[in-house]
């Protein structure tokens, strides 16, 4: 069971000034590991084609990847009080991947209404094709290129452990959340030692537990603040998911004995660093 720690119309969208974001080290690598994961055929396979890349949130009754992304962009809009959650409200994405998030959004919100953004040109393009009346952009999310009180919600999903720092992504969330808006997003907290020697993260990002992560957006100054720890529900089930799919793979002959070996050990290094994965949602006070 999840354990909870709590403490107008659209308008354009286009950003102040549009300018490329600079290409930092992080960054780099950041987008050399998705770009390249994320557009391979056993991505496509794994993900049923839906474009989705995240761990989901996996049910008693969960079966593939593709619906368990489903059911986590399903908890996550549930974060967002049912007055932000209408077709005039303005919603940010921000590290919208390959665009299967925003396309999910535009259920709640007229595509019009919907931002995207991110620091990969290859993800942005897919964007465009998935959700291709909504709007993408280049753009760091440590430096939104947008005025404040622009955004009803703010949405950022499995991201947010990348940016250059959290905290800041966090004070510009809030800066351009208007009064009563709603930041939600998921967040993976992993160890120490991980965060200081992973090239796509930084140690000054490390924090130990859903409770300080809820301290931290106290600290920021949002209110109304929920923490909840899906740890088992995403990061561990997801992995058991994955675990099990490489030992049907290996039972048919789809894969060697020494590709099952090392999936396994990689599986089992991710599940070792892994502490916490959090669901959170916060308000910009009004």
């Amino acid at each position: 069971m999840s354990r909870a720690f709590s403490s107008s119309h659209g308008q354009s969208h286009q950003p102040i000034a549009s300018q490329r974001p600079p290409v930092t080290p992080l960054i780099s690598h950041s987008n050399q590991l998705y770009d390249r994961r994320m557009f391979t055929r056993t991505a496509e396979e794994r993900y049923g084609g839906s474009d989705f890349h995240n761990l989901g949130y996996w049910g008693p009754a969960t079966r593939s990847r593709r619906e368990a992304c489903r059911t986590l962009m399903e908890r996550i809009v549930g974060l967002i009080p049912e007055r932000l959650r209408h077709k005039n409200g303005v919603c940010l994405d921000v590290g919208c991947g390959k665009g299967a998030s925003t396309r999910f959004l535009t259920k709640f919100y007229r595509p019009e209404n919907l931002t995207g953004i991110n620091v990969s040109e290859k993800q942005i393009e897919r964007c465009r094709q998935n959700a291709p009346r909504c709007q993408f952009f280049l753009m760091d999310a440590t430096h939104l290129d947008f005025p404040d009180d622009k955004f009803d919600v703010v949405v950022c999903v499995e991201a947010a452990f990348h940016f250059n720092t959290r905290d800041d992504f966090l004070r510009e969330a809030r800066r351009v959340l208007k009064p009563g808006g709603r930041l939600v997003l998921t967040d993976i907290l992993v160890t120490r030692r991980h965060e200081k020697l992973a090239k796509t993260r930084l140690l000054a990002n490390y924090i130990p537990n859903p409770r300080r992560y809820s301290a931290r957006l106290e600290a920021i100054g949002f209110e109304n603040i929920q923490v909840v720890d899906a740890t088992t529900q995403c990061a561990i089930r997801c992995l058991e998911h994955l675990l099990s799919d490489s030992g049907q793979e290996l039972t048919r002959g789809k894969i060697s004995r020494e590709t099952f070996r090392r999936r396994r050990s990689v599986i089992c290094r991710k599940l070792n660093r892994t502490r916490y994965y959090v669901l959170a949602a916060a308000s910009r006070p009004a």
